[in-house]
């Protein structure tokens, strides 16, 4: 398995190929947003598998469940997520007029 690159190796699509047009930080940050929001949903589903032991039932620990997926899945981001702000930043630009 040594001679199967990391993802970090590879990066996105966005990150090997320049986009055709420049992109306003408004765009950059709804690319990141978009991802926030699907890295939260993400997240959210993961850690309902999770016996969180006598905090787990009620609607607080469904609300404490729903802030700890967007925290956590804002620090993903922060750290260059999943690659996917990257993707549609690369589909935006090629839908912009150079």
């Amino acid at each position: 398995m040594s001679d199967i690159p990391s993802l970090n190796a590879i990066g996105s699509p966005a990150q090997q190929a320049a986009p055709t047009a420049k992109l306003t930080e408004k765009e950059l940050q709804s690319a990141k947003d978009f991802e926030a929001v699907f890295l939260s949903q993400f997240v959210d589903e993961m850690m309902k598998t999770v016996d969180m032991g006598s905090a787990s039932g009620g609607k607080d620990s469904q609300m404490w469940r729903s802030f700890m997926s967007e925290a956590l899945s804002q620090s993903l981001v922060e750290r260059g997520g999943l690659g996917l702000a990257g993707n549609i930043e690369q589909m935006m630009a090629a839908y912009k007029k150079p």
